[in-house]
């Protein structure tokens, strides 16, 4: 399994990267070997993570070459202050369990 956490420090949305952002969602969604996702929000400094879970690489790289998604990274600066993505491979997970909020999403 792959996890691509992405960080990213919130500007300006408007209805446009509303619209763009379902479609990027919806198209993750589509790709056989997405397995779900999580976000978190950091109330001190108002950044946001957003960890993404692949079952492949192969499933990943689709998804990067996805036109909306494309089309986003072309235009982060018009909504996002800055941003990071970090691509983990996971090689062992363990623990207690959450139920329902077990990784990967359900």
């Amino acid at each position: 399994m792959y996890l691509v956490t992405f960080r990213l420090d919130p500007g300006e949305y408007d209805a446009e990267f509303h619209e763009l952002n379902d479609a990027i969602q919806a198209a993750a969604e589509a790709i056989d070997g997405y397995l779900g996702k999580r976000t978190w929000h950091d109330p001190d400094s108002e950044d946001v993570l957003v960890v993404y879970y692949w079952e492949s690489l192969d499933a990943l790289d689709e998804f990067g070459a996805h036109p909306d998604h494309e089309r986003a990274k072309r235009r982060w600066t018009e909504w996002y202050d800055a941003y990071e993505v970090t691509v983990t491979e996971v090689l062992d997970a363990y623990g207690s369990g959450f139920g329902v909020d077990a990784d990967p999403p359900q």
